[in-house]
């Protein structure tokens, strides 16, 4: 499998993660100490990586986001902020070591089944979303943990615990496209693109509808 096409599954499937930053963070040059502080960082690692270029630099957002990780879990082993913190921390991990992301991704996927079991709600649904987007984007056995039917599963639990955010949505319609059921693709994109008007003006809101008119264009 080869480092591009890696490297796109995971830009895919942490922008899922990285679209809300709901703590502030510490101040400039102070190391994040609580747990919230500890889960933005990551959450800011994880949106940099993801507008950044040069792989060094990735390379260097995706240790810190995992010693942000790491501290979050040593003050709170069962929070849903760390375990999920952990799942994303991993997933720059996969993007910047290429080589080993099958063996990432299969840990990441296991830290957001704990980070859904702590609280399934945590960040707008975010564990079984991400969980999905990963199942459906990646390439199944032996080359990688990609599980369209198993995405599917988890990206109805997203949509039954938060019907209304739109990257559920959009992650339902993704995996009913990928499991072949176009009827329930195009529904979902339009559901998407409904919830995503009734959002303030934002970039996020511009890029969930742009996925939703892209998806509904394809169907």
């Amino acid at each position: 499998m080869t480092k591009t096409f890696w490297c796109a599954i995971l830009m895919l499937a942490l922008a899922a993660c990285t679209t809300r930053l709901r703590p502030a963070l510490p101040a400039q040059g102070a190391q994040p100490s609580s747990v919230a502080a500890l889960a933005a960082a990551i959450e800011v690692a994880a949106t940099r990586s993801d507008h950044e270029p040069d792989s060094k630099v990735r390379g260097e957002l995706a240790d810190e986001a995992g010693r942000d990780a790491q501290a979050c879990l040593s003050r709170e082993p069962q929070a849903a902020a760390c375990l999920f913190g952990h799942a994303i921390a991993l997933g720059l991990q996969a993007r910047a070591h290429p080589t080993r992301a099958g063996e990432l991704l299969s840990t990441m996927l296991d830290a957001l089944a704990r980070a859904e079991s702590a609280d399934p709600s945590y960040d707008e649904a975010g564990p079984a979303r991400v969980r999905a987007l990963v199942l459906i984007r990646a390439p199944a056995w032996p080359l990688g943990p990609g599980d369209s039917d198993a995405g599917l599963t988890a990206a109805h639990r997203a949509v039954t615990l938060r019907p209304l955010y739109p990257p559920n949505l959009l992650a339902l319609a993704e995996a009913s496209a990928k499991t072949g059921d176009g009827s329930a693709a195009r529904k979902n994109y339009a559901l998407a693109r409904d919830a995503a008007l009734t959002q303030p003006t934002a970039a996020d809101r511009d890029e969930w509808l742009r996925e939703a008119d892209q998806g509904l264009q394809r169907k």
